[in-house]
């Protein structure tokens, strides 16, 4: 029976690489199946599928626990057998963490791009020229503010040390004087014995809260009125084919949201708010760090699933067969008016 710490060791490794695998065959799917006038939303899939490998590279080398007590919350990597430095393992943790400011943030844009494409209002110039790279310029700089926040306002300190000493020993086995961490204390005891709130870790939660809560706003506005928008077009729509590409449509949103939600924002936010209010999920955040580290690897999996142009391109490889039955062939006309926009 495998201990905690060896079946992390095997869920961060593994994740990696069927996240270097999938995201790889989706990159090629991208470049190779997809419609000639897709447009940027091919630069979008391929920005984000570079970076979920980036993201699991690190979690994989870093190899961190994900660990809450009382009305604390940290992240901690074993320097046991670290051999590059407690400086570059501490920077590791704090682009980790950075890594998920990303996450969130590029997910918003996605959505913002789905719905802009469905309107067919000619939003869709936003998406180039310039303006296209100051898209992909914005989950860079959310993912540095969130990086920046845990390693100027959470980091350690002796008093934070202490009062997570007898927990980690508990949970891991593992000395404060082995680990390096990043954390947050929400509060603590005065001189008189009276709780008083820790200011920076306050002044974190309020950015991290603030993060979340503004992504999480602009993916449920945006996806409603994909919904919306797309339940329109399917009545509207008067041959097989554009009934069909609109329920690929809808079901590709529909999953695209059930993944992050349930292995990121929900798992993370959870972590970040429940201490506050000195709710102890210690055994809960050991379920986190199997989340985040699982996310880049399921993640690709909606698009090349449900998405005709890839999901036949995967059956014709393995199967050595091509089967036109039930298929939905985008035709150029059709690309250009912004039906096969995903």
């Amino acid at each position: 029976m495998p201990t905690y710490q060896e079946l992390k060791n095997i869920v961060q490794w593994t994740s990696l690489v069927f996240s270097l695998f999938l995201n790889s065959l989706l990159v090629y799917l991208i470049f190779t199946k997809s419609p000639k006038k897709m447009g940027n939303y091919r630069w979008l899939m391929i920005y984000f599928s570079c970076f979920a490998m980036f993201f699991s590279i690190v979690d994989a080398v870093t190899g961190p626990f994900v660990h809450s007590y009382e009305k604390s919350f940290c992240v901690l990597a074993d320097r046991t057998n670290w051999k590059f430095g407690e400086e570059l393992q501490y920077l590791l943790i704090c682009v980790l963490c950075g890594c998920f400011g990303v996450t969130i943030t590029f997910f918003a844009i996605h959505f913002v791009f789905r719905y802009f494409a469905l309107e067919r209002q000619g939003r869709l110039s936003y998406f180039h020229g310039c303006y296209f790279i100051v898209w992909l310029t914005i989950p860079i700089i959310f993912g540095t503010l969130w990086g920046m926040t845990i390693a100027f306002l959470v980091g350690p300190d002796e008093e934070k040390t202490e009062y997570l000493r007898e927990s980690i020993m508990s949970n891991y086995n593992l000395s404060m004087e082995n680990i390096t961490y990043v954390g947050s204390v929400y509060f603590r005891k005065n001189a008189k014995g009276e709780e008083e709130a820790v200011v920076n870790s306050m002044i974190a939660m309020l950015i991290f809260t603030t993060m979340m809560g503004t992504s999480f706003a602009v993916v449920c506005y945006y996806g409603y009125l994909s919904y919306k928008r797309i339940t329109s077009l399917i009545e509207e729509g008067e041959s097989s084919y554009t009934r069909n590409l609109q329920r690929q449509l809808y079901k590709a949103l529909v999953v695209q949201a059930i993944i992050p939600i349930v292995l990121m924002y929900l798992p993370v936010g959870n972590y970040l708010i429940l201490p506050f209010f000195g709710v102890n999920i210690s055994p809960f955040s050991k379920l986190v760090t199997f989340l985040y580290a699982a996310y880049p690897a399921v993640d690709p999996l909606p698009l090349m699933f449900i998405i005709d142009n890839y999901r036949n391109a995967i059956a014709d490889f393995f199967y050595c067969c091509s089967s036109n039955k039930n298929r939905v062939t985008a035709s150029e006309d059709e690309i250009s008016r912004g039906q096969t926009t995903i």
